[in-house]
């Protein structure tokens, strides 16, 4: 009889732990979303003579221009949102929605619109899966296929700015959050909710918190809720701000103030206590500047005084801590220490753990080694570390470069000079002719053009001019069309200074007789120009489809069909056919 009762003890424990971890999970998925990312773009906005309208890739019309605005909330995705004339009666813009078939949808809903978002990165500018519906007077959530994420019962819903997926609510005058699944964060108890503006590359606006705030007597006051909905802190600071400065997410910290003064706080703990007039954090050193009775000092992010708040101003120079008294000038290292040497109000570590920038009172740049060793002493009013042991300097408001014994190997002739990010190559410019210049990391010149612009590929840079363009890849070797367009069949040719196409095995398929071209796009349309106009080719049928006709000021436009790219970001992207010079 007992062991069956110990059985069914350890069934029912066994039951529980089941229920539990089965909630657990519920809960975790309701958590946890993904952003999607477009890989595709299928649909695009049309504008003719100031109306709207929606092509597909091909250059076909979707929806016809007649309407005051377009909005593809997913360029991959058939929905898209038609506005119309302003409605006096009802207060508010005719808006139809239609299907790449030319259907009407969501026509039960009152309205349907898109959620404009911001974001810290180059995205589409609306919410891609999910939209607001009206209905009886109240807003609800609905995805892009219709399905109703939540009923109508929300005052209003707007998008939380720097997180994406995360919308606030309003109902009976409060505030709450909730995400696209329509899980409630937050639930609407507060005056405002603002997102916390934590961004990092890896989890990007996943673990963005809240910052909330609660009316009272004393005026609002303010708390944080984390991404989970967890409360960290309870509204009872006058002010609060998180330290996004600080990339690590297991690490809240935050400057709050209470009765007028600041305080620091990791988590709920609290590291300074409520006594400084600000503190402000240092990322390239990792430690704050604290200001006191108008006096400022450094303290570490665990709450020790590396310098006492005694000094009028603190700047940071690199490895130096710059501390004003009057007109005294006192230099201290990370931990505190005196420095000695007072010439030397800046230290900067470089990659190469042998070599250090220094700068003196005047502005002067030095590199020395980790025995203070002054290895480069040439008055440059900048220097900066390069892979390789070569050094970017300034003077005189010309840029070179030189190697650690202080030789030229660039010489000082450019405006400008720059590591090219993602690449192993430097960019320099000559402001006044536009020339723009490469280098390969071994700092010999690989390219040269006048008047150009630079653009980067996925695996490719393109410099280019009004009349050339040339590719090369990320350690400057110089590629041709075929190299990066595998997939089409013709390739921009320059040939006897005009331009024209030719096949895989370098056969001449279309004339060279253009001022200019440009490569076959992802679409099947290339650019062609001539007296100064730009026509259309498809790649396909090999032939004119747009006579040139079109006066554009890109060097490189891009084509759809007979339709050319009014604009330049990432998403939300516009096409035209008005016969004018676009801006």
């Amino acid at each position: 009889m007992k062991g069956k009762i110990k059985w069914i003890i350890i069934g029912i424990v066994a039951v529980i732990i089941i229920a539990i971890a089965t909630i657990f999970i519920i809960n975790e998925l309701q958590f946890s979303y993904e952003i999607e990312e477009i890989t595709e773009i299928n649909y695009t906005t049309l504008v003719h003579e100031g109306k709207y309208g929606v092509i597909d890739k091909t250059g076909t019309i979707i929806v016809e221009p007649i309407y005051n605005a377009v909005q593809i909330p997913n360029p991959s995705k058939p929905v898209f949102v038609c506005i119309g004339e302003y409605d006096e009666e009802k207060e508010q813009y005719e808006t139809k929605v239609f299907n790449d078939k030319n259907e009407q949808l969501f026509q039960e809903y009152e309205t349907v619109q898109v959620i404009q978002i911001e974001t810290n990165i180059e995205t589409n500018p609306y919410e891609k899966n999910t939209m607001i519906y009206k209905k009886d007077g109240k807003y609800g959530l609905i995805d892009i296929q219709g399905k109703e994420i939540t009923k109508p019962i929300y005052d209003e819903i707007n998008s939380v700015k720097y997180k994406e997926g995360t919308f606030t609510i309003k109902q009976d005058g409060k505030v709450g959050v909730i995400n696209l699944k329509g899980k409630i964060i937050i639930k609407p108890e507060y005056e405002t909710i603002n997102s916390d503006n934590y961004y990092n590359e890896k989890t990007k606006n996943k673990t963005t918190g809240f910052i909330v705030s609660k009316k009272t007597e004393e005026g609002y006051l303010y708390g944080y809720i984390n991404y989970r909905g967890k409360v960290i802190l309870n509204t009872e600071y006058t002010e609060l701000e998180r330290v996004t400065a600080i990339a690590n997410e297991k690490e809240l910290y935050f400057v709050a103030f209470k009765n007028g003064q600041a305080g620091l706080l990791k988590g709920n703990k609290v590291i300074l206590n409520y006594e400084y007039q600000d503190i402000q954090y240092s990322s390239s050193n990792d430690i704050f500047i604290v200001q006191r009775n108008s006096k400022q000092g450094v303290v570490s992010k665990e709450g020790n005084t590396i310098v006492n708040t005694a000094y009028d101003s603190i700047i940071f120079g690199g490895m130096y801590i710059n501390a004003k008294k009057g007109d005294n000038l006192y230099l201290f290292d990370l931990n505190g220490g005196s420095v000695e040497n007072n010439e030397i109000v800046s230290k900067i570590s470089t990659d190469n753990p042998n070599y250090f920038i220094t700068v003196d009172k005047n502005d002067i740049y030095s590199i020395v080694d980790k025995d203070e060793k002054i290895l480069v002493d040439n008055n440059y009013s900048y220097i900066e570390y390069l892979p390789g042991d070569y050094f970017i300097v300034a003077k005189e408001g010309k840029n070179g470069v030189i190697d650690i014994s202080g030789n030229s190997v660039i010489d000082l002739e450019y405006t400008s000079i720059f590591h090219l990010n993602d690449t192993n190559l430097l960019q320099a410019e000559k402001i006044e002719t536009k020339t723009i210049d490469l280098y390969s990391e071994n700092m010999q010149k690989i390219a040269s053009m006048d008047n150009a612009t630079i653009t980067t590929g996925n695996n490719y840079i393109m410099l280019a001019s009004e009349d050339d363009f040339s590719y090369y890849d990320f350690n400057g070797n110089k590629l041709e069309s075929k190299d990066i367009f595998e997939d089409n069949q013709l390739f921009a040719k320059k040939i006897n200074d005009k331009w024209g196409f030719v096949d895989k095995n370098g056969n001449l398929v279309v004339e060279n007789k253009y001022e200019m071209v440009t490569d076959f796009n992802k679409y099947g349309y290339a650019g062609v120009k001539l007296d100064g106009k730009w026509g259309i080719i498809e790649q396909a049928s090999h032939q004119i489809i747009q006579e040139p006709i079109y006066e554009l000021e890109w060097v490189q436009p891009t084509f759809i069909g007979k339709y050319y790219r009014i604009n330049s970001w990432h998403g939300d992207a516009r096409y035209s056919d008005d016969i004018k010079k676009d801006n």
